[in-house]
C-alpha cells in the first residue's frame, strides 16, 4: 500500500543519515552566507547548551503526555534546588558533585510532591484550570528561590563560579572548560538512561501507556495517578540539572525575573516534536541552542533569538497542523472552566426585592469606585487604581477572546503594546486625546488579526504557546529602545481634555480612565448579547456543529480576535498614558501572564468578574513584596481554583442564586432553574466519575472502604429524590 506521506515513505535507518547530512549542506552553506559566517566553536556551544535544552524539553513533553497541558513551570520546578545546590557549594565550601546529587534529589522530591499536593487534585479538571495551575507554581517556586539568595548572604544573580574542573581549551572563538565537557558527559547519560528506564522497564512501559490514554488505562487497572507523580518527579530533576550544569558557565538570574523568555527555547523545542516524541524533542533542543549562539554570533543581539523562536514555533505548528493525534483535538474543547452565568429567572426579574437589589450593588460598586481617590494617596491612585482599571480592561479583552471565542492567548500584553507604540507616536504628535484612543484601537486589532490568520489553524494549548512566543518577542526586540527608537518616543506629556481636564493630574487621569473602561464592559456586554456573541459561543462550545449549520467560524474568530484587541490596544494606551513612557518593561511577557491569571481568577467568562479579579491582582502586587508576594499570589490561585474552580465570578453567581432562593422561599414561588443548580452535587467530582476512580482502584489492586461505596449509594438516592421534586415542579408549571 503506497504511503500518503513524504515521511513515512523514508526507510527508518536512513532518516538519522540523511537528517546530519542535510545539517552538514545547512552548516556549509550558512557559513559562506551569513557576514560572519559559522565557526565550529559557535556550533559546538549551540550543540553543548542545546542539550540542556533537550533535557528541559523531554520534560516539557513527558508532563504533556501524562497531564495533556504544558507545564509553564518547567523551568522553575527545579530551579529551587538547583539554587539550593549551588548555594551550598558557593558558601559552605561542599564537594561539588554530592551538591550536585542533592540538588537532583530535592527537585525530584519537588516535583513528586508537586503532583501529589497540586496536580492530582486537578486531575479531572478542564485543561485551562490545570494550566493556570502551572503558571501559580511556577509564582510559588519562583518566591521561594528568589528567597533563597538572601538564607546565605549571597547576591540575588547567581554569577558564574570556578569548579573542580578547571582545564580549558579554544575552539575558536570559544573557550571550554571542564564544565562544558561535563555537560558533554553528562547529558548523554542521563539521555540515554531515561530512553531504557521508558523502554526497558516495566514502570517505563506503563508511563508511555496512560500517556497515551489516561482513562483507558485507568480502567486496565494501571495506577495512573502513581505513574503522574513518577513523571513529575523525573520533569523536576530534568529541569535543575540543566539549571545545576549552565550556572558555572553564564550568570543565572532567578527564573522568575528571567519570565517566559527562559522558557521560550524548551517550548520551541518541545513544540517542533509536537509535545509528543521525546527523542526528537531532545535532538530539536540541540538544534534550537546552535540557533540561539548563531543568532546571537549573527546580530550580537541576544533577544533577537526570540523572534527566532516565534519563527520557529509559528512555522512547526502550521506545518505539523493536520498531524496533532486525536487526543489533542479533543482536548481544545475543554479550555472554559466556568459555566456563564444564567441570567434572572424571568419569575423573579421584576420583583422589588430583586429590582431593588440590583440598584444597591450598582450604586455601591460606583460610590466605592468614585470616592477611591479620597481614599487612596497620590501614589495609590496611580499605581493601584489606574493601573489596576487598565488590567481590568486587559481582562475584559481576554474575557472576550478566550472566555466567549474559547481561543487562548498568553500575549494579549503584546496586543496592548502594539496599542501602546501606536498612542505614544501620536502623543508625541499632539494630536487629540480622541484620536489617540481611536489609533491605539486600530492598532491592536490591526496586531490581533495578524495573530488571528494563523490561529485559524492553530489551536488549544498551541495557540497559547505562540502568542506567549509573540509576548515575548514583543518585549525583549520590538520594544527595545535600542533596536527601534525612532519609534518608541521619550519625555512625553499628559493632555488637556476639553481644555479644562489637564490629565498630569492623578485624580482626574484616574476618572477619565474610569470612563473608558466603563465603556469598554458596557461594549463586551453588548458584544455578547448580540447575535455575534450568541455565535462566538456557539463556534466555542462546538464548531462543527456550528458550521454545519451555515456558521462562518472562520469569520467569528477573526471578529472576536479584532474586537478583542481593540479592546488590549486601548488599555496599552492608557498604560502609555499613565506611565508616560514605552519599551520593552512596559509591556513585558509576564504581565500576560498576570492578565490571564486574573482573568481566570475572576472567572473566564464574567466582565464583572475579570474586573474584580483586576484589583485582587493589582492590590495584592501593591501591598506585598519581594519573594513573598509571588508565594502569596501563587498559593492564593492555587486555593481559590481548588475551591472555586469558576473563580470569583462563581462566588458572585453563588451568592445571588442564595439571595434569589431566598426571595423565591419568602414569596412562594417554585423556581425550576434554581432547583436544577440545588441538584447539582457538591462534590469535587460527579459521582459516575468517582465510581470510576473507585473501580480503576479496585482493579490496581487499591483498597475501597465500605463508607466510599455507601457515600456514593446515598448520593444517588438523593440525586434521583431531587430529580422527582424538579419534575413534579416542571409539570405545575410556575405559580
Amino acid at each position: 500500500m503506497t504511503r500518503s506521506r513524504t515521511f513515512d515513505v523514508v526507510d527508518p535507518r536512513w532518516r538519522v543519515p540523511m537528517a546530519l547530512a542535510a545539517a552538514a549542506v545547512a552548516w556549509a552553506v550558512l557559513a559562506r552566507v551569513l557576514p560572519h559566517g559559522m565557526p565550529v566553536g559557535i556550533v559546538v556551544l549551540g550543540a553543548v547548551l542545546g542539550s540542556l535544552t533537550g533535557l528541559s524539553a523531554v520534560g516539557l513533553v513527558l508532563v504533556y503526555r501524562a497531564s495533556r497541558v504544558v507545564n509553564f513551570a518547567q523551568a522553575s520546578l527545579g530551579s529551587a534546588a538547583g539554587v539550593l545546590a549551588i548555594l551550598v557549594f558557593i558558601s559552605w565550601g561542599w564537594n561539588y558533585f554530592l551538591c550536585l546529587v542533592l540538588g537532583l534529589a530535592a527537585a525530584s522530591a519537588t516535583g513528586a510532591a508537586v503532583d501529589r499536593l497540586v496536580i492530582r487534585r486537578f486531575f479531572w479538571a478542564p485543561r485551562l484550570i490545570l494550566t493556570l495551575a502551572t503558571i501559580g507554581l511556577a509564582q510559588v517556586l519562583g518566591g521561594v528561590e528568589l528567597g533563597l539568595p538572601s538564607l546565605f548572604n549571597q547576591p540575588l544573580v547567581t554569577n558564574s563560579f570556578r569548579t573542580p574542573l578547571s582545564a580549558s581549551f579554544t575552539l575558536d572563538p570559544v573557550l571550554f572548560t571542564g564544565n562544558h565537557v561535563l555537560i558533554l558527559v553528562a547529558v548523554p547519560i542521563v539521555a540515554g538512561a531515561l530512553a531504557w528506564f521508558l523502554t526497558r522497564t516495566s514502570l517505563g512501559v506503563a508511563i508511555r501507556a496512560a500517556s497515551e490514554n489516561a482513562e483507558r488505562a485507568m480502567v486496565l487497572g494501571i495506577p495512573v495517578r502513581r505513574l503522574s507523580t513518577v513523571v513529575w518527579a523525573v520533569a523536576g530533576g530534568l529541569s535543575a540539572l540543566a539549571i545545576m550544569l549552565t550556572a558555572p558557565i553564564q550568570a543565572l538570574p532567578p527564573t522568575v525575573l528571567s519570565g517566559p523568555s527562559l522558557l521560550l527555547p524548551a517550548l520551541a523545542a518541545a513544540v517542533v516534536a509536537r509535545m509528543e516524541h521525546l527523542a526528537r524533542a531532545f535532538f530539536a533542543g540541540i538544534g534550537i541552542g546552535i540557533l540561539q549562539q548563531v543568532t546571537f554570533w549573527t546580530t550580537s543581539r541576544s533577544s533577537a533569538t526570540d523572534v527566532a523562536f516565534l519563527v520557529v514555533i509559528m512555522v512547526a505548528l502550521l506545518t505539523q497542523r493536520d498531524r496533532l493525534s486525536r487526543a489533542d483535538d479533543a482536548a481544545a474543547s475543554s479550555w472554559v472552566s466556568a459555566a456563564e452565568a444564567t441570567p434572572v429567572p424571568t419569575e423573579l426579574r421584576d420583583l422589588p426585592e430583586v429590582v431593588w437589589a440590583r440598584r444597591a450593588v450598582l450604586a455601591t460598586v460606583a460610590a466605592a469606585a468614585l470616592a477611591a481617590p479620597a481614599m487612596l494617596s497620590v501614589s495609590q491612585v496611580s499605581l493601584v487604581g489606574t493601573v489596576a482599571l487598565i488590567y481590568a480592561l486587559i481582562g475584559v479583552s481576554l474575557v472576550v477572546l478566550t472566555g466567549w471565542a474559547g481561543q487562548l492567548s498568553l500575549g494579549q500584553f503584546a496586543l496592548a503594546g502594539v496599542g501602546g507604540v501606536v498612542a505614544a507616536n501620536l502623543l508625541d504628535g499632539d494630536t487629540d486625546l480622541l484620536l489617540v484612543l481611536a489609533g491605539a484601537w486600530v492598532g491592536g486589532a490591526a496586531g490581533a488579526l495578524l495573530v488571528g490568520l494563523p490561529a485559524l489553524r492553530i489551536r488549544g494549548l498551541f495557540l497559547g504557546v505562540t502568542t506567549l512566543a509573540l509576548a515575548v518577542a514583543m518585549s525583549t526586540y520590538f520594544l527595545n529602545p535600542s533596536y527601534f527608537p525612532e519609534w518608541l518616543p521619550s519625555d512625553l506629556e499628559r493632555p488637556v481634555v476639553l481644555t479644562r481636564f489637564d490629565l498630569a493630574d492623578e485624580t482626574t487621569l484616574y476618572y477619565f480612565t474610569l470612563l473608558v473602561v466603563i465603556a469598554g464592559a458596557w461594549a463586551a456586554r453588548n458584544l455578547r448579547h448580540s447575535r455575534l456573541g450568541r455565535l462566538l459561543v456557539a463556534v466555542r462550545d462546538n464548531e462543527r456543529a456550528a458550521r454545519a449549520r451555515g456558521i462562518d467560524a472562520t469569520k467569528i474568530k477573526l471578529s472576536a480576535f479584532i474586537f478583542s484587541g481593540g479592546l488590549a490596544g486601548v488599555a496599552g494606551g492608557l498604560l502609555v498614558l499613565a506611565l508616560l513612557t514605552v519599551g520593552s518593561g512596559t509591556f513585558a511577557a509576564k504581565q500576560s501572564f498576570d492578565a490571564f491569571s486574573m482573568v481566570v481568577v475572576g472567572g473566564m467568562t464574567s466582565v464583572s468578574g475579570a474586573v474584580v479579579g483586576a484589583f485582587v491582582l493589582r492590590w495584592t502586587q501593591y501591598a506585598i513584596g519581594g519573594s513573598l508576594q509571588l508565594i502569596v499570589t501563587g498559593a492564593g490561585v492555587l486555593a481559590l481554583l481548588l475551591a472555586f474552580p469558576g473563580g470569583v465570578g462563581q462566588l458572585l453567581t453563588s451568592a445571588r442564586d442564595r439571595y434569589l432562593r431566598a426571595v423565591a422561599a419568602r414569596r412562594g414561588l417554585v423556581v425550576p432553574s434554581l432547583i436544577a443548580d440545588m441538584a447539582l452535587p457538591e462534590a469535587s467530582a460527579p459521582p459516575a466519575r468517582r465510581l470510576e476512580d473507585l473501580l480503576g482502584s479496585r482493579r490496581a489492586g487499591e483498597p475501597s472502604t465500605v463508607a466510599e461505596v455507601e457515600g456514593l449509594r446515598r448520593e444517588g438516592a438523593e440525586l434521583r429524590q431531587r430529580l422527582e421534586e424538579l419534575e413534579r415542579a416542571v409539570q405545575r408549571g410556575p405559580t
